[in-house]
């Protein structure tokens, strides 16, 4: 069959051309994935797993646990690589396992729920909303917001709900810097909205945090990992001690 044909100076693949690249593409991460489980019974668990991280503030309360994977498998080395994109940067295979919000079924994925991320505003005591059981989306529509960038996952979501209602949501500070967007915070300077797990680790001298009620969306987030990708020992228990720690401190 031919593969190419060439018109004048320019070469063009042929459709069996294309066909063969798509299964020797394939057939090489297979033989790649063959080569990774077969090293690591060679070298007894060496090597490295990398995380992708769509939700900056996570790595924080991941710290414990990577340090007891650490211990338990001190020859593999661990990289947490933040992005927004961590669905795409795992089909590409530039991280081993991701964590992100759900944004629909894929059947190239293994997707594990973890916990239903809802969020709440966070302002400071001395702000006239600090004293509220509850609040309401509309009552929230000409505040000053300090979040995350516009690609962060809660940060869309929370947008769409402003969108959805015709409201303008104006931010004074964008950083992935929860510390520095609780600084604003703590001044006075402006609000935020972020999940409630965050809000419960908020010193309550500085911060008050209130539900609001009917209109900002949930999130629930996941754990994924490619389908056809091997699970050695060592990324089972990492999956498995991840799904423990961000489950249980849902509860």
């Amino acid at each position: 069959m031919t593969l190419f044909d060439r018109a004048g100076k320019k070469i063009k693949m042929t459709d069996a051309g294309k066909l063969l690249l798509q299964h020797s593409a394939h057939a090489l991460k297979g033989l790649q994935q063959a080569k990774a489980s077969i090293e690591e019974l060679r070298t007894e668990q060496r090597g490295s797993l990398r995380i992708g991280i769509a939700l900056p503030e996570l790595e924080e309360p991941l710290q414990e646990m990577l340090a007891h994977f650490h211990r338990s498998f001190p020859k593999i080395s661990l990289h947490i690589c933040p992005s927004f994109d961590v669905t795409e940067q795992l089909l590409d295979n530039r991280v081993d396992v991701g964590i992100t919000l759900h944004s629909g079924t894929d059947d190239r994925l293994v997707q594990l729920p973890l916990r239903t991320e809802r969020y709440c505003l966070i302002v400071s005591v001395n702000h006239v909303f600090s004293n509220r059981s509850s609040l309401m989306l509309d009552e929230l529509r000409h505040l000053p917001w300090a979040m995350q960038p516009e690609c962060h996952p809660g940060r869309r979501l929370i947008e769409k709900c402003f969108r959805d209602r015709g409201y303008a949501f104006t931010t004074v500070l964008e950083t992935n810097s929860i510390p520095s967007i609780l600084n604003w915070v703590r001044e006075g300077l402006a609000v935020t909205l972020q999940t409630e797990s965050l809000a419960a680790e908020l010193d309550r001298s500085h911060f008050c945090n209130v539900p609001i009620l009917h209109g900002v969306s949930q999130g629930q987030l996941e754990l994924i990992y490619r389908s056809d990708r091997y699970q050695g020992e060592a990324m089972k228990r990492l999956v498995e001690q991840i799904q423990a720690v961000l489950t249980e401190r849902s509860n």
